[in-house]
């Protein structure tokens, strides 16, 4: 599809202000719920298997690998504890592939921040404008994870965009993406679904790689009759009018790219939970556990697609069970890392709990692209009383967006949780990165202490 070639391959540009905004928190809140992931089996067992011994690239948990290695590496931590950003237009973690991506290919061809930055919101609104053009709400209700599907070819776009690929070379990165686009939503609750990011980000990294080097790729591998929109968009093949339909839904999201901005995420679990885990916590105080008799969560349609554990038997699984999440925010009154271990899940007065925890998809809230990320969690206690909380939306999310303090408090948290030695100031560095003269420097340790 021409448009998205010519978006990708044009000159640099000034990114929005909104776009710049968006960078500087995407940059901060990814890398920091990577350096939370450190002590992940998925992220040590990754890192076995591929032993990173040098490289070009940092690989941010320590050492250095090639660029594809390092983004894979990177990704795949950066979504290890579900504590990345979410974007409504995706029903996707959109920072989990395209930081490690951008981040990776600039350190590797000595860019600047700058490059990095309008990398990463090209990319965004490449993501965006297919989701746009798939029509999203149905592509991931077919059970793909939108994250890996579309996160390969953001990705792609994204790497290009650092390199300076013209538009015949960008064509060929991106349908060499379009070869790697996969993942489903059945590897929800286990190891793979982050690897998912990690997969995607390192398959847009040696895309574009590839096609600066002049490996080629398929022509029409979006609109053709065996694309990615013919075969991700479900159902019989499109006719040509739809065709037109989707075309011109995708050039107009590249034409004027939606100024929404992330959801960052605060407490470090599906993002389809932590509307009720808001208003779950808020109602703690008011409520005895051993006094509820029942708890019903409302949520909108297609509310619940991303669950898929409703009585966990893993932490890896909790963090995918509403009943478990509404559960803990009940008995303890908040909901953090310790919430989602193995040992949490079978504690004996959440498990107690989070039986009598009922979910639906009945909640009228106002209609969005993708998801609406809204919940209202209702208690009835023993004596027959209710009381009930609405939230239409958590604490973080782009209509109530996390600011700078409050970002780099929860960056300092995970830096901390994880345990990795990094200057002290990196997450400022990070917030910073649109005026650093190179991206080659910025987890180097000189002029500040290391944290754990």
């Amino acid at each position: 599809m021409r448009a998205l070639v010519e978006f990708v391959a044009r000159p640099p540009g000034e990114v929005p202000g909104h776009g710049i905004d968006t960078a500087r928190t995407a940059m901060v809140d990814t890398v920091g719920a990577a350096l939370a992931g450190a002590a992940e089996r998925t992220v040590g067992i990754l890192t076995e298997e591929l032993s990173p011994a040098g490289g070009p690239c940092t690989v941010w948990l320590g050492g250095r690998a090639p660029a594809d290695r390092a983004a894979l590496l990177n990704g795949t931590a950066a979504h290890a504890l579900d504590y990345d950003d979410v974007d409504d237009l995706l029903i996707a973690h959109p920072s989990a592939v395209l930081v490690p991506a951008v981040l990776a290919t600039a350190e590797r061809a000595g860019a600047g921040g700058a490059v990095a930055v309008e990398a990463y919101w090209r990319g965004l609104v490449v993501m965006r404008a297919l989701a746009a053009g798939l029509g999203i709400g149905g592509h991931y209700g077919r059970g793909w994870h939108s994250t890996a599907t579309l996160g390969a070819v953001a990705a792609a776009a994204a790497s290009a965009t650092v390199l300076g690929l013209d538009a015949d070379q960008a064509g060929h990165a991106l349908g060499l993406a379009v070869s790697r686009a996969a993942g489903t939503r059945q590897n929800f609750g286990s190891m793979t679904k982050p690897l998912h990011a990690g997969l995607a980000a390192a398959d847009g990294v040696l895309a574009a790689g590839l096609a600066a080097r002049g490996f080629t790729a398929g022509r029409n591998q979006f609109d053709g009759p065996y694309g990615l929109l013919a075969l991700y968009g479900g159902g019989a093949p499109p006719t040509a009018s739809e065709r037109e339909t989707q075309a011109r839904a995708i050039a107009a999201a590249l034409r004027d790219p939606s100024p929404a901005g992330l959801n960052v995420k605060l407490f470090p679990c599906c993002y389809a939970t932590n509307a009720a885990a808001d208003a779950a916590i808020e109602l703690a105080p008011r409520v005895s556990p051993a006094d509820v008799a029942a708890v019903a969560v409302a949520v909108p349609e297609r509310g619940l697609q991303p669950l898929n554990a409703a009585m966990p038997q893993t932490g890896l699984e909790g963090k995918f069970s509403m009943a478990h999440v509404v559960a803990c925010c009940l008995v303890d009154g908040r909901l953090g890392f310790d919430a989602f271990t193995d040992a949490a899940v079978a504690r004996p007065e959440v498990r107690a709990l989070a039986a009598r925890v009922t979910s639906s998809e009945t909640l009228t809230a106002e209609a969005r692209p993708g998801l609406t990320f809204a919940a209202e969690v209702s208690v009835t206690t023993r004596s027959g009383d209710t009381l009930r909380v609405r939230c239409d939306a958590p604490r973080g999310h782009a209509d109530r967006p996390a600011g700078e303090a409050e970002l780099l408090a929860k960056f300092a948290d995970c830096v901390d949780f994880g345990g990795a030695e990094v200057p002290a100031d990196l997450g400022a560095r990070l917030h910073g990165l649109p005026e650093r003269a190179t991206v080659a420097r910025l987890f180097a340790a000189e002029h500040a202490g290391a944290r754990r």
